[in-house]
């Protein structure tokens, strides 16, 4: 699915781990199931002229609680996730076909764009992304244990390494031509992450551009760096929290917190954002 996973391209090369040997890890499969998920943004800009001492609001941005995914299952199997404006398009639409239990396809008829999976003993090996029909892509996953380590892009001399701790990744790390471009580093909680448990989820995680939805657990923090070829290493920073029920993540709240130093003109800059998504389950 091209058109759904270049934009996120960036997300993913800013999303990257270093691999190395692992422990055969426990397996932890999600109890509940996602049936909506809806989302609201805000953002507010400050200024100061006093070095922090005091911040004057000049500019805010509200969005209105709105239905962003809806999710439907059969049994332990997820069929569709109704997209309502989360990727490029509104109204996107993800099918998942399965073959032996297994994910096979999933398909984004609205756009003629899909993935095709492949397998080595029940562990996804390869997936074709197609346009318009034509293969664009592919990608294939290195294993220590039940845990990806190394996604690699076929004939593309670009990877992914993912380094782990117990059942969270840890650092993920992406590589250009064996130079480390971008790495990203990750804290959690200890609470059951939603997104953790079966092919389907995988499947998403790797559509979402965010592998660290493999992890059990749910993101308290998130540091990227940016390596080359413009050296940030101070990148970009997010913290999560949650609300939960029944320990599991009804409210997730991204914040992101940036202040700039303008020196020229003697004055700071603070940009604080606020993404809320409020996940709904099924009834056990």
């Amino acid at each position: 699915m091209k058109k759904l996973l270049i934009p996120a391209l960036l997300v993913i090369i800013i999303l990257s781990s270093c691999g190395g040997e692992t422990p055969t890890p426990t397996p932890s499969t999600s109890s509940k199931k996602i049936s909506e998920i809806y989302y609201e943004f805000e953002e507010h800009n400050y200024i100061s002229n006093d070095n922090g001492q005091t911040w004057n609001e000049y500019d805010s941005e509200y969005t209105d609680k709105e239905l962003r995914e809806r999710w439907t299952w059969d049994g332990d199997k997820l069929y569709s996730i109704e997209n309502y404006s989360q990727f490029i398009y509104d109204d996107l639409s993800l099918n998942f076909t399965y073959e032996n239990g297994l994910v096979s396809e999933i398909d984004a008829p609205a756009i003629n764009e899909r993935i095709i999976c492949y397998y080595d003993n029940d562990k996804l090996s390869r997936i074709y992304f197609t346009s318009d029909n034509k293969s664009s892509e592919a990608w294939d996953f290195v294993y220590s244990g039940n845990k990806i380590i190394r996604i690699d892009k076929v004939d593309i001399p670009e990877y992914f390494t993912i380094t782990w701790d117990g059942n969270n990744i840890s650092m993920i790390k992406c590589f250009g031509s064996d130079v480390c471009i971008i790495e990203a580093s990750y804290t959690y909680d200890n609470k059951p992450n939603p997104y953790h448990g079966s092919d389907a989820l995988l499947a998403l995680a790797i559509i979402k551009a965010d592998f660290a939805l493999m992890s059990s657990n749910n993101i308290t923090s998130e540091r990227i760096n940016y390596l080359f070829p413009i050296l940030d290493p101070d990148g970009d920073y997010y913290t999560y929290t949650y609300q939960y029920t029944n320990n599991y993540p009804t409210l997730k709240t991204q914040i992101e917190e940036v202040v700039l130093q303008h020196p020229e003109l003697d004055y700071l800059s603070k940009h604080i954002s606020a993404k809320r998504y409020y996940i709904n389950y099924l009834e056990d």
